[in-house]
């Protein structure tokens, strides 16, 4: 419908680009577009995927199932750029890739549209792309792109046509599925997510303003490889220590290159002045940490990762379950923190749950006993532990009578 509109405004000038994530979501939508486009008299080229409208103008129709075929569109030229099922694509970035194909010499303005429900494996990049910036319906411009944006929502109420005509299909939906994705599905709730039975949200406190009597600072890092949509970002989440628990100050996360990695470790380093900076020591992990070494003051301390992502992160759930681990009421990166959290290890991607895992873990074993009362040995039990002396320089130096004075928020 938005390409019969956009062809009639611009005859002959219509350029469009719809796609789906496999074939067989491509076969449905064009059955539908069969339905639309042959009683006005547009023309179907099978072999060439393309939709010709009879007063000029064309709609391509293709899928992408493989991130890395978005390289194959560079070059092409398109007005129009229409992602049908959007929550389907994992990640945004063979999406971004093909923004660069919108582009029109005779000045027809470039669009692009995304249709998408909730729940799907790309549900929490529309929510901090689409959901969160602004109120439904309320145009927004993104700083980072350039990109005007808005979120126009849409309720099954919203199709009073497909009620009538099959009444029991609402009966049928709420039987399809999880009570979480059924709520998110009849009331457009981008915010209802699965929870993965790991972790839960209430089992952390929530804190507003700065940390007070802070006695360290420590950054937590989870290491990608390189910017490419198949591999996970890389995270550093900074933790501000005091001798009560753990507060979560900061959450960065970018696919990086590595020398782009390197300069954002010092820079957040530069920025939080962290007493201890956590990397895990395999992958692009191990040339961090020799860089960081070699050429900065970045106080690196390698980390040997021990059993799966899973059993790690339930091995720190007992801080968190004591109330010893803080995490603010409002940030702007708090809401995608909050969901990978919850539906880990469900989620497609599972990196600021290494980060704030690795944290937990080797705070658990540094410094039960030493700092602070952090440690549990079961939910709600925390196991006492002994300020340190005058004397005891402990983990951090010289600061057991004064506050750690490094972290400047």
């Amino acid at each position: 419908g938005r390409a019969i509109t956009r062809s009639l405004r611009y005859p002959g000038l219509y350029r469009g680009l719809l796609l789906r994530r496999t074939y067989d979501e491509l076969d449905e939508v064009n059955g539908r577009a069969h339905e639309l486009l042959d009683p006005i008299g547009a023309r179907w080229r099978a072999s060439r995927h393309l939709w010709e409208f009879p007063w000029g103008g064309w709609l391509k129709m293709r899928f992408l199932q493989r991130d890395a075929d978005a390289s194959r569109y560079q070059g092409h030229s398109y007005n129009d750029l229409l992602i049908d099922e959007a929550g389907n694509f994992p990640d945004p970035a063979p999406i971004d890739k093909l923004v660069a194909t919108l582009r029109d010499k005779n000045g027809v303005p470039c669009r692009q549209a995304l249709s998408a429900n909730p729940g799907g494996p790309g549900h929490q990049w529309l929510v901090d792309r689409y959901i969160s910036p602004a109120k439904p319906g309320v145009p927004f411009f993104d700083p980072t792109t350039g990109a005007h944006r808005v979120y126009i929502p849409s309720l099954l109420t919203d199709n009073p046509a497909l009620l009538l005509r099959d009444p029991k299909y609402l009966q049928r939906l709420r039987r399809s599925g999880p009570a979480w994705l059924v709520r998110a599905w009849l009331l457009g709730d981008w915010t209802a997510t699965p929870e993965g039975n790991v972790i839960k949200l209430e089992w952390f406190r929530r804190f507003t303003g700065n940390p007070l009597n802070v006695v360290a600072v420590v950054q937590s890092w989870d290491t990608g490889i390189k910017p490419n949509e198949v591999n996970d970002p890389s995270v550093c989440t900074t933790w501000a220590v005091t001798r009560t628990g753990a507060y979560l100050i900061h959450v960065y996360r970018e696919r990086l290159t590595f020398p782009d990695l390197r300069r954002q470790a010092v820079a957040l380093a530069e920025t939080y002045k962290p007493t201890h900076v956590l990397i895990e020591d395999k992958g692009s992990g191990q040339s961090l940490i020799q860089e960081l070494r070699e050429g900065s003051s970045v106080p690196v301390i390698p980390i040997e990762p021990e059993g799966d992502k899973v059993s790690r992160m339930i091995g720190a759930t007992g801080p968190i379950e004591a109330g010893k681990i803080y995490i603010p009421s409002a940030a702007p990166w708090l809401q995608s923190y909050e969901a990978e959290l919850s539906i880990f290890p469900l989620a497609p991607h599972d990196d600021q749950v290494d980060s704030t895992s690795q944290f937990i873990n080797w705070m658990r074993v540094s410094l039960v006993g030493r700092m602070f009362d952090f440690d549990t040995t079961g939910p709600r039990a925390a196991v006492a532990g002994t300020a340190p002396s005058e004397e005891d320089e402990g983990l951090y130096g010289s600061m057991s009578s004064d506050p750690y004075d490094g972290y400047n928020p």
